[in-house]
Protein backbone atom coordinates (compact mmCIF):
# COMPACT_ATOMS: atom_id res chain seq x y z
CA UNK A 1 0.00 0.00 0.00
CA UNK A 2 1.31 3.39 -1.23
CA UNK A 3 1.64 5.91 1.84
CA UNK A 4 0.82 9.74 1.43
CA UNK A 5 4.43 10.10 1.92
CA UNK A 6 4.98 7.99 -1.48
CA UNK A 7 2.00 9.02 -3.51
CA UNK A 8 3.33 13.22 -3.33
CA UNK A 9 7.39 11.60 -3.72
CA UNK A 10 5.95 9.53 -7.08
CA UNK A 11 3.73 12.65 -7.90
CA UNK A 12 6.42 15.24 -7.53
CA UNK A 13 9.00 13.19 -9.51
CA UNK A 14 6.79 12.60 -12.29
CA UNK A 15 6.12 15.70 -12.74
CA UNK A 16 9.64 16.76 -12.39
CA UNK A 17 10.07 14.00 -15.60
CA UNK A 18 7.97 15.34 -17.63
CA UNK A 19 8.55 19.15 -17.40
CA UNK A 20 12.35 17.73 -17.98
CA UNK A 21 11.30 16.21 -21.09
CA UNK A 22 9.36 19.40 -22.19
CA UNK A 23 12.06 21.91 -21.55
CA UNK A 24 14.87 19.32 -23.11
CA UNK A 25 17.05 19.28 -19.96
CA UNK A 26 19.14 16.24 -20.19
CA UNK A 27 20.56 16.71 -16.80
CA UNK A 28 17.43 16.85 -14.69
CA UNK A 29 15.55 14.28 -16.60
CA UNK A 30 18.12 11.69 -15.87
CA UNK A 31 17.55 12.87 -12.32
CA UNK A 32 13.89 12.64 -11.74
CA UNK A 33 14.41 9.63 -14.11
CA UNK A 34 17.12 8.03 -11.60
CA UNK A 35 14.76 8.61 -8.71
CA UNK A 36 11.31 6.90 -10.64
CA UNK A 37 14.42 3.80 -11.03
CA UNK A 38 14.93 3.98 -7.78
CA UNK A 39 11.53 4.66 -6.35
CA UNK A 40 10.59 1.44 -8.48
CA UNK A 41 12.98 -0.58 -7.01
CA UNK A 42 11.87 -0.29 -3.43
CA UNK A 43 8.34 -1.30 -4.16
CA UNK A 44 9.93 -3.93 -5.81
CA UNK A 45 12.01 -5.26 -3.00
CA UNK A 46 9.22 -4.38 -0.68
CA UNK A 47 7.01 -7.23 -2.49
CA UNK A 48 9.68 -9.58 -2.18
CA UNK A 49 9.79 -8.97 1.29
CA UNK A 50 6.36 -8.91 1.89
CA UNK A 51 6.08 -12.64 -0.41
CA UNK A 52 9.17 -14.44 1.20
CA UNK A 53 9.40 -12.64 4.99
CA UNK A 54 5.64 -12.60 6.21
CA UNK A 55 4.48 -15.74 5.57
CA UNK A 56 7.93 -16.96 7.82
CA UNK A 57 7.13 -15.35 10.89
CA UNK A 58 6.65 -17.11 14.06
CA UNK A 59 4.82 -15.47 16.99
CA UNK A 60 6.10 -16.64 20.69
CA UNK A 61 3.76 -17.08 23.26
CA UNK A 62 4.25 -17.32 27.33
CA UNK A 63 2.64 -17.03 30.33
CA UNK A 64 4.81 -16.92 33.49
CA UNK A 65 4.32 -16.50 37.22
CA UNK A 66 6.92 -16.58 40.19
CA UNK A 67 7.01 -20.43 39.75
CA UNK A 68 8.02 -20.15 36.35
CA UNK A 69 5.72 -20.98 33.25
CA UNK A 70 2.17 -21.77 33.30
CA UNK A 71 -0.77 -23.32 30.96
CA UNK A 72 -3.56 -22.02 33.41
CA UNK A 73 -3.83 -19.67 35.79
CA UNK A 74 -6.29 -18.31 38.25
CA UNK A 75 -8.09 -15.44 38.49
CA UNK A 76 -7.10 -11.92 39.93
CA UNK A 77 -3.75 -13.82 39.63
CA UNK A 78 -1.17 -11.22 38.00
CA UNK A 79 0.69 -13.48 35.24
CA UNK A 80 3.43 -11.93 33.11
CA UNK A 81 3.09 -12.49 29.07
CA UNK A 82 6.27 -12.59 26.60
CA UNK A 83 5.28 -12.32 23.09
CA UNK A 84 8.26 -12.86 21.06
CA UNK A 85 7.77 -12.38 16.76
CA UNK A 86 10.96 -14.10 15.01
CA UNK A 87 11.88 -14.32 11.33
CA UNK A 88 12.27 -18.00 10.33
CA UNK A 89 13.61 -16.92 6.79
CA UNK A 90 16.39 -15.48 5.53
CA UNK A 91 15.04 -12.38 4.33
CA UNK A 92 14.21 -9.93 7.18
CA UNK A 93 11.94 -6.39 7.54
CA UNK A 94 13.80 -3.40 8.21
CA UNK A 95 10.74 -1.85 10.39
CA UNK A 96 7.85 -3.99 11.61
CA UNK A 97 5.35 -2.68 14.47
CA UNK A 98 3.69 -5.50 16.24
CA UNK A 99 0.37 -4.58 18.18
CA UNK A 100 -1.09 -6.99 20.70
CA UNK A 101 -4.41 -8.28 20.72
CA UNK A 102 -5.06 -8.38 24.51
CA UNK A 103 -8.25 -11.12 25.33
CA UNK A 104 -11.26 -9.71 26.39
CA UNK A 105 -10.87 -11.30 30.15
CA UNK A 106 -7.74 -9.90 30.71
CA UNK A 107 -7.75 -6.42 32.25
CA UNK A 108 -4.11 -4.78 31.28
CA UNK A 109 -2.47 -2.06 34.00
CA UNK A 110 -2.75 1.41 32.85
CA UNK A 111 -0.37 3.09 31.05
CA UNK A 112 0.79 -0.16 29.69
CA UNK A 113 2.14 -0.14 26.21
CA UNK A 114 0.96 -3.37 23.70
CA UNK A 115 2.75 -1.47 20.83
CA UNK A 116 6.30 -2.54 19.62
CA UNK A 117 8.33 -1.46 16.51
CA UNK A 118 11.80 -2.27 15.35
CA UNK A 119 13.65 -5.02 13.09
CA UNK A 120 12.70 -8.48 12.52
CA UNK A 121 15.03 -10.85 11.48
CA UNK A 122 15.99 -14.56 12.76
CA UNK A 123 18.79 -13.23 14.54
CA UNK A 124 16.72 -10.05 15.82
CA UNK A 125 13.45 -10.84 17.12
CA UNK A 126 10.96 -8.41 18.53
CA UNK A 127 10.03 -8.92 22.52
CA UNK A 128 6.94 -7.46 24.02
CA UNK A 129 6.94 -7.78 27.93
CA UNK A 130 3.07 -7.01 29.86
CA UNK A 131 1.53 -8.07 32.77
CA UNK A 132 -2.08 -8.89 33.34
CA UNK A 133 -5.13 -9.92 35.53
CA UNK A 134 -8.21 -11.84 35.25
CA UNK A 135 -10.62 -10.60 37.03
CA UNK A 136 -12.86 -13.97 37.10
CA UNK A 137 -12.72 -17.57 35.67
CA UNK A 138 -13.13 -18.53 31.61
CA UNK A 139 -10.97 -19.09 29.15
CA UNK A 140 -7.65 -16.32 28.39
CA UNK A 141 -7.62 -16.93 24.45
CA UNK A 142 -5.00 -15.26 23.05
CA UNK A 143 -5.79 -14.58 19.04
CA UNK A 144 -2.49 -13.22 17.32
CA UNK A 145 -0.68 -10.39 16.71
CA UNK A 146 -1.25 -7.66 14.44
CA UNK A 147 2.28 -6.40 12.52
CA UNK A 148 2.60 -3.55 10.32
CA UNK A 149 5.11 -3.44 8.24
CA UNK A 150 7.20 -0.32 6.17
CA UNK A 151 10.17 0.41 4.29
CA UNK A 152 12.89 2.91 5.79
CA UNK A 153 11.73 5.50 3.64
CA UNK A 154 8.13 5.68 4.53
CA UNK A 155 6.80 4.80 0.79
CA UNK A 156 4.91 1.67 1.50
CA UNK A 157 2.75 -0.18 3.82
CA UNK A 158 1.53 -3.28 4.63
CA UNK A 159 -1.02 -4.90 7.56
CA UNK A 160 -1.47 -8.42 8.33
CA UNK A 161 -2.54 -10.33 11.23
CA UNK A 162 -0.38 -13.23 12.30
CA UNK A 163 -3.11 -16.20 13.97
CA UNK A 164 -1.05 -17.85 16.78
CA UNK A 165 -4.80 -19.02 18.86
CA UNK A 166 -3.54 -19.65 22.07
CA UNK A 167 -6.13 -21.25 25.09
CA UNK A 168 -5.38 -20.84 28.76
CA UNK A 169 -7.76 -21.76 31.42
CA UNK A 170 -8.67 -19.43 33.82
CA UNK A 171 -9.41 -21.46 37.27
CA UNK A 172 -11.80 -19.87 39.98
CA UNK A 173 -10.59 -18.25 42.79
CA UNK A 174 -10.87 -20.45 46.13
CA UNK A 175 -11.48 -17.82 48.85
CA UNK A 176 -12.01 -20.19 51.21
CA UNK A 177 -9.66 -19.48 54.35
CA UNK A 178 -7.86 -21.44 57.12
CA UNK A 179 -10.76 -20.27 59.56
CA UNK A 180 -13.21 -21.86 57.91
CA UNK A 181 -12.36 -25.52 58.57
CA UNK A 182 -13.97 -26.83 61.69
CA UNK A 183 -11.84 -29.52 62.06
CA UNK A 184 -11.00 -31.52 65.63
CA UNK A 185 -7.60 -31.47 65.47
CA UNK A 186 -5.85 -28.80 63.35
CA UNK A 187 -2.42 -30.67 63.27
CA UNK A 188 -3.99 -33.26 61.25
CA UNK A 189 -2.89 -33.19 57.44
CA UNK A 190 -6.43 -35.10 56.69
CA UNK A 191 -9.63 -34.83 58.71
CA UNK A 192 -11.31 -37.53 59.93
CA UNK A 193 -15.27 -38.73 58.38
CA UNK A 194 -17.72 -37.66 60.16
CA UNK A 195 -15.92 -34.41 61.39
CA UNK A 196 -18.10 -31.51 60.08
CA UNK A 197 -18.78 -28.09 61.13
CA UNK A 198 -22.61 -29.27 60.82
CA UNK A 199 -23.36 -32.02 62.80
CA UNK A 200 -26.59 -33.97 62.04
CA UNK A 201 -27.96 -37.27 63.46
CA UNK A 202 -26.61 -40.45 62.99
CA UNK A 203 -25.12 -43.77 64.54
CA UNK A 204 -22.04 -42.39 66.36
CA UNK A 205 -20.81 -42.37 70.02
CA UNK A 206 -21.12 -39.04 70.35
CA UNK A 207 -24.80 -37.21 71.87
CA UNK A 208 -25.85 -34.92 69.14
CA UNK A 209 -29.31 -33.63 70.80
CA UNK A 210 -32.42 -34.76 72.76
CA UNK A 211 -35.61 -34.64 71.36
CA UNK A 212 -39.23 -36.00 72.63
CA UNK A 213 -40.49 -39.57 71.11
CA UNK A 214 -41.56 -40.10 68.03
CA UNK A 215 -43.50 -43.14 67.55
CA UNK A 216 -41.32 -45.74 65.80
CA UNK A 217 -38.11 -44.81 68.07
CA UNK A 218 -35.91 -47.62 68.96
CA UNK A 219 -36.22 -48.08 73.13
CA UNK A 220 -32.75 -48.28 73.15
CA UNK A 221 -32.26 -44.80 72.11
CA UNK A 222 -34.59 -43.20 74.78
CA UNK A 223 -33.22 -41.01 77.79
CA UNK A 224 -34.50 -42.62 80.89
CA UNK A 225 -33.30 -40.64 83.18
CA UNK A 226 -33.65 -37.33 81.38
CA UNK A 227 -37.15 -38.92 80.39
CA UNK A 228 -37.96 -39.55 84.30
CA UNK A 229 -37.23 -35.45 85.29
CA UNK A 230 -39.30 -34.76 82.55
CA UNK A 231 -42.11 -36.97 82.64
CA UNK A 232 -42.30 -37.85 79.08
CA UNK A 233 -40.41 -39.75 76.63
CA UNK A 234 -36.85 -38.11 75.55
CA UNK A 235 -35.25 -39.62 72.83
CA UNK A 236 -31.38 -39.27 72.27
CA UNK A 237 -29.73 -38.00 68.73
CA UNK A 238 -26.33 -39.36 67.95
CA UNK A 239 -23.76 -37.28 65.34
CA UNK A 240 -23.16 -39.11 61.89
CA UNK A 241 -20.44 -40.46 60.94
CA UNK A 242 -21.70 -40.60 57.19
CA UNK A 243 -19.99 -37.72 55.24
CA UNK A 244 -22.52 -35.04 53.94
CA UNK A 245 -23.50 -35.19 50.20
CA UNK A 246 -24.05 -31.79 48.55
CA UNK A 247 -25.24 -30.78 44.92
CA UNK A 248 -24.45 -27.65 43.22
CA UNK A 249 -27.38 -26.64 40.52
CA UNK A 250 -25.38 -23.73 38.33
CA UNK A 251 -27.90 -21.75 36.12
CA UNK A 252 -25.82 -21.36 32.49
CA UNK A 253 -28.85 -19.37 30.96
CA UNK A 254 -28.76 -16.64 28.93
CA UNK A 255 -30.20 -14.01 32.02
CA UNK A 256 -26.99 -14.70 33.77
CA UNK A 257 -24.16 -14.20 30.89
CA UNK A 258 -25.53 -10.90 30.54
CA UNK A 259 -22.97 -8.15 30.94
CA UNK A 260 -18.79 -7.43 29.93
CA UNK A 261 -16.85 -10.53 30.09
CA UNK A 262 -15.77 -11.04 32.82
CA UNK A 263 -17.90 -8.92 35.16
CA UNK A 264 -20.99 -11.04 34.46
CA UNK A 265 -23.59 -12.70 37.06
CA UNK A 266 -22.72 -16.17 35.48
CA UNK A 267 -18.85 -15.49 36.77
CA UNK A 268 -20.57 -14.90 40.39
CA UNK A 269 -22.19 -18.03 40.40
CA UNK A 270 -19.01 -19.77 39.07
CA UNK A 271 -17.41 -18.36 41.55
CA UNK A 272 -19.67 -19.20 44.22
CA UNK A 273 -19.77 -22.40 43.74
CA UNK A 274 -16.15 -23.46 43.02
CA UNK A 275 -15.85 -22.09 46.90
CA UNK A 276 -18.48 -23.93 48.21
CA UNK A 277 -16.99 -27.23 46.45
CA UNK A 278 -12.96 -26.35 47.96
CA UNK A 279 -15.20 -26.05 51.50
CA UNK A 280 -16.71 -29.62 51.00
CA UNK A 281 -13.62 -31.49 49.81
CA UNK A 282 -11.42 -29.81 52.46
CA UNK A 283 -13.52 -31.83 54.86
CA UNK A 284 -13.61 -34.50 52.73
CA UNK A 285 -17.41 -34.30 51.70
CA UNK A 286 -19.23 -35.23 48.72
CA UNK A 287 -19.72 -32.48 45.67
CA UNK A 288 -22.35 -33.16 42.87
CA UNK A 289 -23.10 -30.99 39.68
CA UNK A 290 -25.67 -30.14 37.45
CA UNK A 291 -25.33 -27.24 35.13
CA UNK A 292 -28.68 -26.41 33.18
CA UNK A 293 -30.27 -23.56 31.21
CA UNK A 294 -33.71 -22.34 29.76
CA UNK A 295 -33.55 -25.19 26.96
CA UNK A 296 -32.72 -27.82 29.78
CA UNK A 297 -29.34 -29.93 31.50
CA UNK A 298 -26.35 -29.24 29.85
CA UNK A 299 -24.07 -31.85 32.08
CA UNK A 300 -24.19 -33.78 35.66
CA UNK A 301 -21.42 -35.14 37.68
CA UNK A 302 -22.50 -37.75 40.18
CA UNK A 303 -20.80 -36.56 43.90
CA UNK A 304 -17.77 -38.14 44.83
CA UNK A 305 -14.32 -36.71 46.82
CA UNK A 306 -10.44 -36.87 45.90
CA UNK A 307 -8.50 -33.68 44.02
CA UNK A 308 -9.43 -35.92 40.24
CA UNK A 309 -13.11 -35.05 41.02
CA UNK A 310 -12.88 -31.64 42.34
CA UNK A 311 -10.35 -30.72 39.51
CA UNK A 312 -13.35 -32.18 36.83
CA UNK A 313 -15.64 -29.88 39.01
CA UNK A 314 -13.85 -26.97 38.28
CA UNK A 315 -13.00 -27.53 34.82
CA UNK A 316 -16.62 -27.87 33.56
CA UNK A 317 -17.16 -24.64 35.83
CA UNK A 318 -14.56 -22.83 34.17
CA UNK A 319 -15.79 -23.92 30.71
CA UNK A 320 -18.95 -22.31 31.23
CA UNK A 321 -17.71 -19.12 32.74
CA UNK A 322 -17.37 -16.88 29.74
CA UNK A 323 -20.34 -17.86 27.83
CA UNK A 324 -22.03 -15.14 26.16
CA UNK A 325 -25.46 -14.34 25.60
CA UNK A 326 -27.22 -15.15 22.81
CA UNK A 327 -31.10 -14.29 22.02
CA UNK A 328 -33.26 -14.87 18.54
CA UNK A 329 -34.17 -11.23 18.84
CA UNK A 330 -31.09 -9.62 17.77
CA UNK A 331 -31.34 -8.89 14.34
CA UNK A 332 -28.93 -8.78 11.29
CA UNK A 333 -28.43 -4.97 10.72
CA UNK A 334 -27.30 -4.95 14.41
CA UNK A 335 -24.93 -7.92 14.34
CA UNK A 336 -23.55 -7.11 11.15
CA UNK A 337 -21.02 -3.85 11.70
CA UNK A 338 -19.53 -5.64 15.32
CA UNK A 339 -18.79 -8.85 12.88
CA UNK A 340 -17.46 -7.14 10.00
CA UNK A 341 -15.31 -5.29 12.05
CA UNK A 342 -13.75 -8.01 13.83
CA UNK A 343 -13.60 -9.74 10.34
CA UNK A 344 -11.18 -6.45 9.86
CA UNK A 345 -9.17 -6.84 12.57
CA UNK A 346 -8.51 -10.68 12.68
CA UNK A 347 -9.18 -12.06 8.85
CA UNK A 348 -8.14 -9.22 6.73
CA UNK A 349 -6.91 -12.33 4.34
CA UNK A 350 -10.29 -13.28 3.98
CA UNK A 351 -12.03 -9.93 2.98
CA UNK A 352 -9.33 -9.43 -0.11
CA UNK A 353 -11.25 -8.24 -3.27
CA UNK A 354 -9.14 -11.61 -5.20
CA UNK A 355 -11.54 -13.93 -3.05
CA UNK A 356 -14.49 -12.38 -1.52
CA UNK A 357 -15.69 -9.80 -3.95
CA UNK A 358 -19.18 -7.79 -4.11
CA UNK A 359 -19.67 -7.65 -7.90
CA UNK A 360 -21.37 -4.52 -8.96
CA UNK A 361 -24.07 -6.13 -11.23
CA UNK A 362 -25.18 -8.44 -8.06
CA UNK A 363 -28.81 -6.71 -7.58
CA UNK A 364 -29.86 -5.46 -4.22
CA UNK A 365 -32.84 -7.96 -3.10
CA UNK A 366 -33.88 -9.28 -0.05
CA UNK A 367 -37.37 -11.17 0.64
CA UNK A 368 -37.78 -9.36 3.87
CA UNK A 369 -38.19 -5.61 3.07
CA UNK A 370 -37.39 -4.37 6.18
CA UNK A 371 -33.53 -5.40 6.15
CA UNK A 372 -32.75 -3.90 2.89
CA UNK A 373 -34.99 -2.09 1.17
CA UNK A 374 -37.45 0.17 2.66
CA UNK A 375 -41.36 -0.25 2.37
CA UNK A 376 -42.88 1.14 -0.77
CA UNK A 377 -39.41 1.60 -2.73
CA UNK A 378 -39.26 0.12 -6.07
CA UNK A 379 -36.55 -2.35 -5.97
CA UNK A 380 -35.13 -0.82 -9.73
CA UNK A 381 -34.32 2.23 -7.37
CA UNK A 382 -32.14 -0.10 -4.99
CA UNK A 383 -28.94 0.56 -6.67
CA UNK A 384 -29.56 4.19 -6.02
CA UNK A 385 -29.51 3.48 -2.61
CA UNK A 386 -26.07 3.23 -1.56
CA UNK A 387 -26.10 2.77 2.28
CA UNK A 388 -28.38 -0.10 1.94
CA UNK A 389 -25.95 -1.68 -0.75
CA UNK A 390 -23.43 -1.20 1.27
CA UNK A 391 -24.95 -3.07 4.29
CA UNK A 392 -25.85 -5.76 2.11
CA UNK A 393 -21.93 -5.94 0.68
CA UNK A 394 -21.25 -6.31 4.57
CA UNK A 395 -23.76 -9.15 4.86
CA UNK A 396 -22.39 -11.08 1.71
CA UNK A 397 -19.01 -11.13 2.58
CA UNK A 398 -19.35 -11.96 6.15
CA UNK A 399 -22.02 -14.86 4.80
CA UNK A 400 -19.23 -16.15 2.88
CA UNK A 401 -16.70 -16.33 5.77
CA UNK A 402 -19.06 -17.65 7.67
CA UNK A 403 -19.84 -20.45 5.33
CA UNK A 404 -16.04 -21.25 4.67
CA UNK A 405 -15.40 -21.28 8.15
CA UNK A 406 -18.59 -23.75 9.81
CA UNK A 407 -18.46 -26.05 6.54
CA UNK A 408 -22.39 -24.80 5.31
CA UNK A 409 -21.64 -26.25 1.93
CA UNK A 410 -21.94 -24.75 -1.69
CA UNK A 411 -25.44 -22.96 -1.08
CA UNK A 412 -24.39 -21.43 2.50
CA UNK A 413 -23.55 -18.33 1.02
CA UNK A 414 -27.14 -18.11 -0.31
CA UNK A 415 -28.86 -18.96 3.09
CA UNK A 416 -27.19 -16.97 5.10
CA UNK A 417 -28.30 -14.25 2.48
CA UNK A 418 -31.74 -14.34 2.63
CA UNK A 419 -32.76 -16.30 5.90
CA UNK A 420 -32.54 -13.99 8.47
CA UNK A 421 -33.01 -16.42 11.37
CA UNK A 422 -29.66 -18.59 10.00
CA UNK A 423 -27.49 -15.66 9.55
CA UNK A 424 -28.25 -14.40 13.13
CA UNK A 425 -27.34 -17.52 14.66
CA UNK A 426 -24.06 -18.07 12.83
CA UNK A 427 -22.97 -14.33 13.66
CA UNK A 428 -23.75 -14.72 16.90
CA UNK A 429 -21.72 -18.16 17.12
CA UNK A 430 -18.58 -15.84 15.25
CA UNK A 431 -18.58 -13.79 18.15
CA UNK A 432 -18.65 -16.00 20.85
CA UNK A 433 -16.04 -17.68 19.71
CA UNK A 434 -13.61 -14.12 19.82
CA UNK A 435 -15.55 -13.58 23.30
CA UNK A 436 -17.48 -10.77 21.80
CA UNK A 437 -20.58 -9.56 23.54
CA UNK A 438 -23.69 -8.80 21.02
CA UNK A 439 -25.55 -5.93 21.12
CA UNK A 440 -29.34 -7.01 22.60
CA UNK A 441 -31.80 -5.69 24.07
CA UNK A 442 -33.12 -6.76 27.50
CA UNK A 443 -36.03 -5.70 26.87
CA UNK A 444 -39.17 -6.00 23.68
CA UNK A 445 -41.33 -3.48 22.47
CA UNK A 446 -43.94 -4.36 25.17
CA UNK A 447 -41.09 -3.94 28.22
CA UNK A 448 -41.09 -7.20 29.32
CA UNK A 449 -37.73 -8.95 29.44
CA UNK A 450 -36.25 -10.90 26.16
CA UNK A 451 -34.32 -13.67 29.12
CA UNK A 452 -37.23 -14.21 31.34
CA UNK A 453 -37.32 -17.90 30.38
CA UNK A 454 -40.64 -18.78 32.14
CA UNK A 455 -39.71 -22.42 31.34
CA UNK A 456 -36.15 -22.08 33.48
CA UNK A 457 -38.01 -23.26 37.46
CA UNK A 458 -39.46 -26.36 35.68
CA UNK A 459 -36.22 -27.29 34.46
CA UNK A 460 -34.46 -26.93 37.48
CA UNK A 461 -37.56 -28.56 39.47
CA UNK A 462 -37.45 -31.97 37.33
CA UNK A 463 -33.35 -31.65 37.82
CA UNK A 464 -34.07 -31.09 41.14
CA UNK A 465 -36.20 -33.92 41.85
CA UNK A 466 -33.96 -36.63 39.70
CA UNK A 467 -31.45 -35.87 42.15
CA UNK A 468 -33.54 -36.34 45.43
CA UNK A 469 -34.84 -39.71 43.32
CA UNK A 470 -30.49 -40.68 43.56
CA UNK A 471 -30.18 -39.34 46.81
CA UNK A 472 -29.67 -42.07 49.71
CA UNK A 473 -29.32 -39.97 53.00
CA UNK A 474 -29.84 -36.34 53.91
CA UNK A 475 -28.37 -33.89 51.14
CA UNK A 476 -28.18 -30.33 51.13
CA UNK A 477 -28.87 -29.16 47.06
CA UNK A 478 -27.48 -25.46 46.74
CA UNK A 479 -30.03 -24.19 43.90
CA UNK A 480 -27.25 -21.22 42.24
CA UNK A 481 -30.18 -19.91 40.15
CA UNK A 482 -31.16 -15.98 38.72
CA UNK A 483 -34.89 -16.28 40.05
CA UNK A 484 -35.72 -12.60 39.93
CA UNK A 485 -37.47 -12.18 36.67
CA UNK A 486 -39.60 -15.33 37.45
CA UNK A 487 -40.85 -14.72 40.73
CA UNK A 488 -44.57 -15.88 39.47
CA UNK A 489 -43.57 -19.03 38.29
CA UNK A 490 -41.93 -20.52 40.79
CA UNK A 491 -45.32 -23.08 41.74
CA UNK A 492 -43.73 -26.14 39.71
CA UNK A 493 -40.28 -25.38 42.08
CA UNK A 494 -41.67 -25.04 45.44
CA UNK A 495 -43.54 -28.46 44.94
CA UNK A 496 -40.39 -29.94 44.20
CA UNK A 497 -38.91 -28.27 47.46
CA UNK A 498 -41.49 -29.56 49.35
CA UNK A 499 -40.56 -33.40 48.20
CA UNK A 500 -36.33 -32.79 49.15
CA UNK A 501 -38.09 -31.13 52.40
CA UNK A 502 -39.99 -34.45 52.70
CA UNK A 503 -37.12 -36.64 52.67
CA UNK A 504 -34.89 -34.63 55.10
CA UNK A 505 -33.03 -32.72 52.71
CA UNK A 506 -31.84 -29.01 53.04
CA UNK A 507 -32.31 -26.75 50.07
CA UNK A 508 -31.00 -23.15 50.00
CA UNK A 509 -31.16 -20.61 47.02
CA UNK A 510 -28.22 -18.25 45.86
CA UNK A 511 -29.92 -15.30 43.44
CA UNK A 512 -27.19 -13.52 41.39
CA UNK A 513 -26.85 -9.80 41.89
CA UNK A 514 -26.25 -6.97 38.81
CA UNK A 515 -23.48 -5.23 39.48
CA UNK A 516 -23.37 -1.57 40.58
CA UNK A 517 -26.98 -1.97 42.18
CA UNK A 518 -27.41 -1.85 45.63
CA UNK A 519 -28.37 -5.13 47.60
CA UNK A 520 -31.38 -5.68 49.83
CA UNK A 521 -30.98 -4.43 52.64
CA UNK A 522 -28.99 -1.45 52.16
CA UNK A 523 -30.13 2.50 52.25
CA UNK A 524 -31.83 3.76 49.31
CA UNK A 525 -31.16 6.85 47.64
CA UNK A 526 -34.23 9.39 48.62
CA UNK A 527 -35.85 10.24 45.01
CA UNK A 528 -35.61 14.09 44.20
CA UNK A 529 -36.23 16.15 40.93
CA UNK A 530 -32.36 17.23 40.72
CA UNK A 531 -31.26 12.84 40.64
CA UNK A 532 -31.84 13.63 36.68
CA UNK A 533 -33.61 10.96 34.51
CA UNK A 534 -30.99 8.69 33.88
CA UNK A 535 -30.47 8.50 38.11
CA UNK A 536 -34.26 7.84 38.63
CA UNK A 537 -34.03 5.46 36.44
CA UNK A 538 -31.84 3.51 38.21
CA UNK A 539 -33.38 3.96 41.44
CA UNK A 540 -36.67 2.61 39.74
CA UNK A 541 -34.84 -0.33 38.41
CA UNK A 542 -33.18 -1.19 41.56
CA UNK A 543 -36.67 -0.89 43.19
CA UNK A 544 -37.89 -3.38 40.90
CA UNK A 545 -35.34 -5.52 42.00
CA UNK A 546 -35.68 -5.17 45.03
CA UNK A 547 -39.18 -6.05 44.59
CA UNK A 548 -38.43 -9.70 42.85
CA UNK A 549 -35.73 -10.69 45.41
CA UNK A 550 -38.45 -10.09 48.22
CA UNK A 551 -40.99 -11.71 46.42
CA UNK A 552 -39.03 -14.75 46.10
CA UNK A 553 -38.07 -14.66 49.36
CA UNK A 554 -41.52 -15.20 50.66
CA UNK A 555 -42.58 -17.49 47.92
CA UNK A 556 -39.58 -19.77 49.21
CA UNK A 557 -39.83 -19.02 52.41
CA UNK A 558 -43.18 -20.28 52.73
CA UNK A 559 -41.14 -23.68 51.96
CA UNK A 560 -38.99 -23.17 54.55
CA UNK A 561 -36.35 -22.30 52.18
CA UNK A 562 -33.51 -19.48 52.91
CA UNK A 563 -32.80 -17.39 49.83
CA UNK A 564 -29.17 -15.61 49.68
CA UNK A 565 -27.79 -12.92 47.68
CA UNK A 566 -24.97 -13.14 46.01
CA UNK A 567 -23.88 -10.00 45.31
CA UNK A 568 -20.95 -7.94 44.10
CA UNK A 569 -19.45 -6.71 46.93
CA UNK A 570 -19.50 -9.99 49.01
CA UNK A 571 -17.02 -12.90 49.48
CA UNK A 572 -17.82 -16.47 49.39
CA UNK A 573 -16.58 -16.85 52.37
CA UNK A 574 -19.73 -14.28 53.75
CA UNK A 575 -22.10 -16.94 51.98
CA UNK A 576 -20.29 -20.01 53.54
CA UNK A 577 -20.90 -17.69 57.02
CA UNK A 578 -24.78 -17.94 56.14
CA UNK A 579 -24.77 -21.29 55.19
CA UNK A 580 -23.25 -22.68 58.18
CA UNK A 581 -25.85 -20.75 60.12
CA UNK A 582 -28.70 -21.99 58.34
CA UNK A 583 -27.56 -25.93 58.69
CA UNK A 584 -27.57 -25.48 62.40
CA UNK A 585 -30.82 -23.63 62.26
CA UNK A 586 -32.01 -26.54 60.28
CA UNK A 587 -31.02 -28.44 62.59
CA UNK A 588 -31.99 -27.26 66.00
CA UNK A 589 -35.86 -26.84 64.39
CA UNK A 590 -35.58 -30.69 63.25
Amino acid sequence: MLTTRGFWFFLIASGVLAAAVLLGAAQLTLLALTLLLWFLGQWVLFQVRIRLAVRRLVVGRILRTSRGEVQSLWAKQKVEVVVTLRGAGVVGLPYVVMTERVPALARVEDGTALCLDGAVSAEEPLTLTYSLECPAAGWLCFDGVRIQMADLQGFFTHAAFLHERRDYRVLPTLPVSMSHSTFVKQHNVLPLLGTHRHARPGGSSELLDLRDYLPGDPPKMIAWKVSARRDRLITREFESEVPIRCTLFVDTSNSVRVGPVGETALCRLVEVAAGLAQANASERDLTGLCLFDETGVRATVKAGRGSKHFLNLIALLTDVAGLTPQSAEATVRDLVPLAYGLAQDLYPELLDRDVNRFPFWLPLWSPQPGWAIPPGTPRYFSRLLPGLRREYRLRKELAAICAARYGLGPGGLAMLLEDDERCVHYLQRFLAEHQIACPISLYDDRGRYVFAAPKKPGILADALLKAVTRGKDNELFVLCVDLLENADALAKLERAICVAKARHHQVIVICPWPAGVDPPGARPTPLMASLGMALLLQRLCTDQLHEAFAKVRRALGRVGVPVLCAAQGETVNWILHHMRKLRIQERGVR
